[in-house]
């Protein structure tokens, strides 16, 4: 359609792209990877048990197939894929609520609004939801916060192995996670290190977090729920804060009043262990091996929270510093994450 030369075709995919996001979304919240885990299935079957049309719903799963997400056989039958088995929804969190959670409607509407944000200095989902992004997802929407929830853990879980190969949190004898949701992380570090534990984030993001904990086999003791504003003040107690993908949401003026709770919190020779996803400078790959690319991610961050994006690694070693931190350690985990170790100065 759009030519035959190499940049073409480079061009077509970047087009293309939310044909192919909205075709699997709507094929996930259908629940259909769920369905063909039981074996493959006819078309007419698999429109019976979600309640759709034969024909248009044909065409979807043959455009998927194409894609090789699914199987097509003869007959119009459908079956699993390696692909497929990743976005099951029905078991533990995966990519699947991942893949719901960025491109369920009022996300795919926070972006249409991207350019006329860029004019008027709104927030982009604002301007589309009439809501704040937190408020739209964890204190309105039950439905949604599951969904929340089940993203972040999927994220932290698929990243814990390689972070616990290269940083070794058993220094310390308190970690506190600062913005950890229901405490995917702390759960892991606490289990894997046996050291103390805070979880620490807004109320409403906190409020299923003892009964997640307890579901990873930990008792009450094991890891402290505190619900507060890191805006405002951070418990003190801890050895160190661990943050990830926390100030992505916040602004620079925001991020360093946030590193300044966290100061005023930590011991001295107390550390911030920042994990994040860092975009690449001029010259540097700009895609990670998993597909991630951060600058793109960064545009995401943008359109939810106002003036938060993923940021370069010079730009948080000038936010740290303004903050009266000093970079220590930048550890590479193989993943799109990254460990940026940072002590309280103490001489600031």
């Amino acid at each position: 359609m759009l030519g035959t030369t190499l940049a073409s075709k480079q061009l077509a995919q970047i087009i293309y792209g939310y044909w192919q996001s909205q075709c699997l979304y709507v094929a996930t919240d259908l629940g259909i990877p769920n369905l063909l885990q039981s074996g493959p299935m006819t078309v007419e079957t698999i429109a019976k048990e979600t309640s759709t049309k034969v024909e248009t719903l044909y065409v979807v799963l043959r455009a998927l197939a194409h894609l090789g997400v699914f199987l097509e056989k003869p007959g119009r039958v459908f079956a699993a894929t390696e692909l497929s088995n990743l976005l099951i929804t029905n078991a533990e969190p995966s990519v699947g609520h991942f893949l719901m959670h960025i491109t369920e409607p009022s996300m795919w509407d926070a972006w249409r609004e991207l350019g006329n944000s860029l004019k008027t200095g709104e927030v982009a989902f604002e301007r589309a939801n009439g809501k704040k992004f937190y408020e739209f997802f964890m204190t309105e929407n039950p439905e949604y916060r599951n969904l929340f929830n089940n993203s972040m853990t999927f994220l932290t879980n698929q990243a814990v192995d390689s972070l616990f190969e290269v940083y070794d949190f058993g220094q310390f004898g308190t970690v506190m996670d600062v913005g950890g949701n229901q405490g995917a992380l702390i759960a892991h570090i606490v289990k894997k290190f046996g050291c103390k534990g805070m979880l620490f984030d807004l109320p409403h993001e906190v409020k299923t977090a003892p009964a997640f904990l307890a579901q990873q086999g930990l008792d009450e003791d094991a890891v402290q729920v505190i619900g507060g504003n890191a805006l405002e003040e951070i418990p003190r107690g801890a050895d160190a804060i661990v943050m990830k993908y926390f100030l992505s949401v916040f602004s620079s003026e925001d991020t360093i009043k946030v590193l300044t709770r966290c100061r005023e919190a930590l011991p001295k020779q107390g550390k911030i262990i920042l994990l994040q996803t860092l975009v690449s400078p001029r010259g540097a790959p700009v895609e990670y091996p998993d597909g991630t690319i951060p600058a793109l991610a960064a545009v995401q961050m943008m359109i939810t929270n106002p003036g938060g994006y993923w940021r370069t690694e010079q730009e948080y070693k000038d936010l740290f510093k303004t903050s009266g931190f000093q970079l220590e350690k930048v550890i590479y985990t193989g993943t799109s994450l990254t460990v940026l170790e940072f002590r309280v100065n103490e001489e600031v």
